[in-house]
């Protein structure tokens, strides 16, 4: 209430409009506390994930700056775990929305505000040391949303594309190491409507207010590899909190099993941080994961004999750049696979652990560090097939890397 009484009644009105252009802003990354339901999982070697970015927004009338409002753009998407140099990539599958607060619309009436037609002109997403470096989705095609209801005293949520998703891209890898997906920045252009037969004409202006760190993924491997655009992933997480991601990713893991090698897929599912503070730390939550055998890999096994696995997954190292501890198995004692059927040409899902969840962190930036980077490492797991024989499987970290995250240090 003391915010009210002190602002004048023109920078009011004028937070009425910027109600209006904000929610325009919408972009394009959570498992359940429990298990990952096998639908949930994605493809081996796809990453889904929500984001909620803290970003802070310049209001702009007749090109001068006239307020800043903080707040949060929930942002979902689908990019690949690895690339290849030089492979052609998008971020697919991009939705999202930002919500305003009661507040904000309750100072609508004041102009008589009911509606607004909106541009936006630049929603640009970029890929760290990929070319391009940011792609803007709205350059040659703005998105336009018409008569967007603004309702007194109700917050208000507003989504772009109006319907439906958008892919952001194509980007062109990096040689080497990795590139970080990023949000750079939204503008729109807003007419506000009011009955009395004007329309106020705003600009809004939005960055990220802290880190903008999406999602790091590795480059590495052969070159010359096939454009990677993913479609039909499973997107069913819930919102996130202010400054955290909420994801699944899909690693690929080679391993060996009494001399053979097996390709089988690995999933992590948490709710992560997307910053931390110097001198901070942070963990992941609601972690859980899966063990993917793909129908190559069950018909192989199908090929010795075995109509049954079961066993005891024994190793399952994070690996952390920039922070300690620099390696954790979060596998702790052990996760226990239940005796599960080997069937011709059909893949296996199999949750881990089967209840409860996984402890992950807390890691901690090193001195200096501008970031936490977390990947996914070594693993091993001991089987037993038919309910008789014994094996060991060892598998080596994926390469390129897998990143859970990079967080910045800030």
């Amino acid at each position: 209430m003391r915010w009210r009484h002190r602002t004048p009644p023109a920078l009011r009105r004028l937070c009425a409009a910027a109600a209006a252009a904000l929610v325009l802003l919408g972009l394009v990354s959570a498992p359940p506390a429990r298990a990952l339901p096998p639908g949930d999982v994605p493809a081996i070697g796809v990453d889904t994930g929500r984001f909620k970015l803290p970003i802070g927004c310049t209001i702009t009338l007749g090109g001068l700056p006239v307020f800043y409002l903080p707040t949060d753009v929930d942002v979902q998407g689908v990019a690949p775990v690895q690339l290849g140099p030089g492979q052609e990539f998008w971020l697919t599958q991009g939705s999202g929305s930002i919500t305003f607060p009661s507040w904000l619309t309750a100072l609508a009436p004041i102009l008589g505000i009911g509606k607004a037609d909106a541009r936006i002109t630049d929603l640009s997403i970029g890929a760290s040391g990929s070319t391009p470096e940011a792609v803007n989705i709205a350059k040659d095609r703005p998105i336009e949303i018409k008569d967007i209801a603004i309702e007194a005293g109700k917050p208000l949520k507003v989504g772009a594309p109006v319907s439906g998703t958008f892919d952001v891209g194509p980007f062109t890898a990096p040689a080497s190491g990795a590139t970080t997906l990023q949000f750079v920045r939204a503008t729109a252009e807003v007419d506000l409507k009011s009955s009395l037969g004007f329309a106020l004409p705003i600009k809004a202006d939005c960055k990220p207010a802290a880190g903008n760190a999406l999602l790091k993924i590795g480059v590495g491997g052969p070159a010359g590899q096939p454009p990677a655009k993913i479609t039909g992933a499973p997107l069913n997480f819930a919102e996130p909190a202010s400054n955290e991601l909420v994801g699944i990713i899909h690693a690929p893991y080679a391993c060996t099993l009494g001399g053979d090698r097996l390709d089988v897929g690995i999933a992590v599912g948490a709710n992560i941080p997307l910053t931390v503070r110097r001198g901070g730390s942070f963990s992941f939550t609601r972690a859980s994961g899966a063990l993917t055998i793909p129908p190559e890999t069950v018909n192989k096994l199908i090929g010795k004999g075995y109509t049954t696995a079961a066993g005891r997954v024994t190793t399952q190292n994070l690996h952390v750049d920039g922070g300690t501890p620099a390696t954790q198995n979060v596998a702790g004692a052990g996760i226990e696979i239940p005796r599960t059927p080997l069937v011709r040409d059909q893949k296996i899902v199999v949750p881990l652990p089967a209840d409860g969840t996984l402890t992950a962190g807390p890691f901690t930036p090193s001195p200096g560090a501008a970031s936490v980077a977390v990947s996914l490492g070594e693993a091993a797991a001991d089987f037993t097939f038919n309910g008789t024989t014994a094996a060991k499987a060892t598998c080596a970290a994926p390469s390129p890397k897998v990143y859970l995250v990079e967080n910045p240090v800030t």
